[in-house]
């Protein structure tokens, strides 16, 4: 039986390495980009769990270095050791997912290949966004759920600068160019402000 887990930074570390160790028998390495709570909490940027894994880009090596491609289609062996990890642990099919891929439609945030740390586990090699890409995310996140929201108090987290802000405002504004959503925005980082200069 399968359940929601919280995901720790040792246990996320451990999953990554079981990941690597199933893909090791077919000789294959495999690349990811993550983003979200698996990121802050792997890069100890806050103290926290998540529930799973956001895979925001796949990479390949080219002239040595590495490439973003869009995470989606998974590599078939990547999918079968994730499920096998998911049955080890009783986690969810889905506990490592490409749902927030879908930002390669409207754009990732300025700067975001060049600012990735790279980390090995075995065959599995994770990427873990730098603060720029992940204020940019965060925001356009917080935009989106409000003050209320996780992606808020990690915002707050990060104690971003007045230059972050205005760096991830206009990328965010990019992101729709509808009055409504240009409304929330303005609101979202006047606030923003606001609790940055209260805490």
């Amino acid at each position: 039986m399968t359940h929601v887990m919280q995901l720790s930074r040792q246990l996320l570390e451990e999953l990554f390495a079981a990941v690597g160790a199933h893909l090791y028998p077919l000789g294959r390495e495999v690349a990811i980009v993550v983003v979200g709570g698996a990121n802050l909490a792997v890069m100890q940027v806050v103290e926290r769990t998540t529930e799973d894994v956001d895979v925001i880009a796949r990479a390949t090596r080219k002239g040595g270095a590495w490439r973003l491609v869009p995470p989606e289609p998974f590599p078939g062996e990547l999918v079968d050791a994730v499920s096998r990890v998911a049955k080890d642990y009783y986690l969810p099919e889905d506990w490592l997912n490409a749902v927030v891929g879908r930002q390669w439609k409207t754009g990732l945030p300025p700067g975001f290949e060049e600012d990735i740390d790279w980390r090995k586990f075995g065959y599995l090699t994770v990427g873990f966004v730098g603060r720029p890409g992940q204020i940019c995310l965060k925001l356009f996140a917080a935009v989106d759920q409000g003050p209320r929201s996780v992606h808020w108090q990690d915002l707050i987290a990060f104690r971003p600068t007045v230059d972050e802000i205005a760096t991830a405002t206009a990328w965010v504004r990019d992101q729709d160019a509808g009055a409504e959503f240009q409304e929330f925005v303005t609101d979202a980082v006047n606030r923003l402000h606001l609790d940055l200069a209260r805490d």
